[in-house]
């Protein structure tokens, strides 16, 4: 028997694909990321319906030691055409081979789904498949889509979605699955490992905020650590987040997200940000605390963030904060001090970008 949980159980999202994350967050569901790491390649000779459940569970895996007490999900797909599977393409000139070969045509889109409790040891697996029917795009479109870079971040070099949708005519099966995540199949894990998809949904909360104190240095660390690993490296230099100070979003004793920064007379700078409830306004509200209290001492509140990742990007700018200098370069700055990040985003890090708010907002 399952044991009973006491409280809401996290999930963590072992991929970077920004659509199974928002695929999760449609369906009522706040996935934590961290990203795996691990190679995605297989034998050739494995069957792709095979090679996607055995890369779905190498990604859970990894993660899973990171975080315990959590439910990890590994999700991987490939698209299967005459037996042959079809991963991201590498090149311009891949992608364009790839679409000539399935351009009127159908295919098979498989997702393995591997669910992890790491509370009780519990795994589950499960893949599913959807037919695809291809259009036959023109040259012309082809080559400006292929142009825009963004068939060679996805499994076959195409998508439902986004700008490769007008070339896909229909699908056979949960569309979901083919952007990377079936949530009707994520259901069927969730059950057999005693709990539902209910379980997962965001709960509305009021979070509080406070300064950090002492109780909360080992949290932060291992929260920061989990999430961007150490030291966070910014143009100010590079830090151990839990020997800022900070503040922490709270609701009814649950920890739901921590800001630090570092200050000086004239300036604050936000050094890290990170919500553990996503679209509960937990991000705002501990921007806000930091503005707050620079604002009361006339000190200017700066921060950088990457390139690379998009959604923070459109975060501070929603936030009424304004982009003032590329910092180009940084991206080799950050790989010397961390061999081996990974990128967030479909490009890889290059520049720091730096964000302020305006005199008097």
């Amino acid at each position: 028997m399952v044991p009973p949980r006491r409280s809401q159980p996290t999930l963590v999202l072992a991929s970077a694909s920004s659509a199974r994350r928002r695929v999760l967050r449609d369906a009522g569901i706040d996935a934590e990321v961290v990203v795996s790491g691990v190679p995605e390649d297989v034998d050739a000779r494995i069957p792709p319906a095979d090679a996607v459940a055995l890369l779905a569970a190498r990604k859970a895996e990894a993660v899973a030691p990171l975080r315990p007490g959590a439910l990890v999900l590994g999700c991987d797909s490939l698209l299967e055409l005459d037996g042959v599977a079809r991963g991201k393409p590498a090149t311009a000139g891949e992608a364009l081979d790839s679409w000539a070969a399935l351009a009127g045509r159908q295919a098979t889109l498989h997702t393995g789904h591997y669910l992890l409790d790491t509370s009780t040891g519990g795994r589950e697996q499960e893949v599913a498949s959807t037919v695809v029917r291809f259009g036959r795009p023109s040259d012309a479109e082809l080559d400006a889509y292929v142009a825009r870079g963004e068939p060679l971040t996805l499994a076959g070099g195409f998508s439902i979605e986004g700008l490769g949708a007008p070339f896909v005519d229909g699908v056979e099966g949960d569309p979901g699955n083919v952007l990377g995540l079936s949530m009707p199949v994520l259901r069927r894990p969730l059950s057999r490992l005693g709990l539902s998809v209910t379980d997962l949904w965001r709960r509305s909360v009021v979070p509080v905020v406070r300064p950090t104190g002492p109780q909360d240095r080992a949290w932060v660390r291992r929260t920061i650590e989990h999430r961007w690993g150490l030291p966070v490296v910014s143009i100010s230099g590079a830090y151990d987040p839990a020997e800022l100070p900070g503040f922490v979003a709270e609701d009814d004793g649950d920890r739901l997200g921590v800001l630090t920064y570092r200050a000086d007379d004239t300036q604050v700078e936000v050094v890290t940000l990170d919500s553990l409830a996503p679209g509960q306004g937990v991000g705002s509200l501990l921007l806000m605390a930091a503005h707050r209290m620079a604002a009361q001492s006339g000190r200017r509140l700066w921060l950088v963030t990457t390139d690379d990742n998009g959604e923070a990007l459109g975060f501070y700018l929603r936030r009424g904060m304004d982009l003032v200098t590329v910092h180009r370069g940084f991206g080799d700055v950050v790989r010397r001090l961390k061999p081996g990040v990974v990128a967030l985003g479909a490009r890889p890090l290059r520049s720091a970008l730096e964000f302020e708010f305006p005199p008097g907002a």
